[in-house]
């Protein structure tokens, strides 16, 4: 799956709790969930899943092949 920067960047804000990040930041960032999603495998085009790692904590938007942003669960 691709990695968009705004995922890369809302993962290390809201799961790794990273206030400030450089552009090698993001793109280690892309690297850990490019490697933690590898075996996933979407079963609609434009959905939400758990992000694997951290069920209980965080959805993962997705659109296409595309990761578009991840948020935390509520409740």
């Amino acid at each position: 799956m691709k990695i968009t920067y705004h995922a890369a960047q809302r993962f290390l804000e809201r799961v790794i709790k990273q206030t400030t990040f450089t552009k090698s930041d993001i793109t280690r960032s892309k690297q850990m969930l490019s490697k933690l999603l590898k075996d996933v495998v979407p079963h609609s085009f434009a959905n939400s899943f758990a992000l694997p790692g951290f069920e209980k904590d965080f959805f993962v938007i997705h659109k296409g092949n595309t990761i578009v942003t991840i948020i935390p669960k509520r409740g």
